[in-house]
């Protein structure tokens, strides 16, 4: 057995998965976020229930939404205040008394798909997340690359589409990071909401879900199919960059937006439009583990030559 934790700033997600990679128990709870004691009591009692019913004592996986320091393990950045600057996979390690590898939930994700999900057999895999904002993870022959600072595959920010703003007449505003211009502020879910507000002229607290703006697109909606192709056009410059750079076999996408099958596909065919190398089939593709790629990459972490996170 292996277990496996996707924690976020809402919730700690536990799966504890078989040797044949099949998950045989699944739990969610809150995650307490400003109270470590409280956070290592609910990560320890879930593996105790788990120890109990399975009758094992398995190696922990973490994927998580944040960035480690890759010689002391501490957390560089979280949205669980509780945990940051603390040496999290290592600390576990002695509490827990077992083995602890943790990981950023979009690297986790990206193995996912490389071991097992679309990108299977690929040498390269440039794993990209469209949920709430936008997030990247790379695995190269099954394992992750780089680690100098602990923070990889961050094509939604350092980057700058102001101009691309400008040219659809949208007005910038203030990433997350505290920088203007990045693609994290217009790629996700909360882009295309912040899209379809400005061009529709909405009011604050007017703002339509994404999912309301998609389904709008999808039956013929106007103003909707406008915001879409912003949306596309965005995402599509800045992932043909690193398509550019990275060359990669496949580029799954997971979070909520990777859903929309055809709104993938126009991404995909915008992508292949502005790269210089030639792509015959889709490479910008729906991943298989869109949903739940952190938690089943969390349990494969074991996997990684030297470990993760430790």
């Amino acid at each position: 057995m292996h277990y496996a934790f996707d924690i976020g700033g809402s919730k700690i997600e536990f799966g504890a998965f078989d040797a044949s990679g099949d998950i045989r128990s699944q739990i969610k709870v809150p995650t307490p976020t400003q109270d470590r004691d409280a956070f290592v009591a609910a990560i320890a009692g879930l593996i105790a229930d788990a120890d109990r019913e399975f009758g094992e004592n398995a190696d922990i996986g973490i994927s998580f939404a944040g960035g480690l320091d890759p010689k002391t393990g501490a957390v560089i950045s979280a949205n669980i205040p509780a945990i940051k600057g603390w040496p999290f996979g290592p600390e576990l390690s002695k509490i827990l008394n077992r083995d602890v590898r943790v990981a950023n939930d979009a690297d986790c994700f990206a193995l996912a798909e490389a071991r097992g999900g679309a990108a299977k057999g690929a040498r390269t895999v440039f794993a990209i997340i469209l949920g709430t904002g936008v997030g990247g993870g790379i695995v190269v022959d099954g394992q992750f690359i780089g680690g100098r600072s602990g923070i990889r595959g961050e094509w939604g920010h350092g980057n700058d589409v102001s101009g691309a703003l400008i040219r659809h007449g949208l007005a910038s505003v203030v990433c997350g990071c505290g920088r203007n211009g990045c693609l994290d502020a217009w790629g996700g879910a909360r882009g295309l909401e912040r899209i379809y507000a400005q061009i529709a002229g909405l009011s604050p607290g007017q703002e339509r879900p994404s999912y309301e703006i998609t389904d709008g697109w999808q039956g013929g909606d106007a103003m909707a199919s406008r915001a879409v192709e912003i949306f596309v056009d965005l995402i599509a410059g800045e992932l043909a960059l690193m398509v550019n750079v990275l060359d990669p076999d496949s580029v799954p996408v997971g979070g909520g937006l990777a859903s929309e099958s055809r709104l993938i596909a126009m991404i995909d065919e915008a992508v292949r439009a502005r790269v210089l190398g030639r792509y015959d089939a889709p490479l910008v593709v729906p991943g298989h583990y869109s949903r739940d790629g952190g938690l089943r990459g969390a349990a494969m972490l074991h996997l990684l030559a030297g470990g993760a996170g430790v």
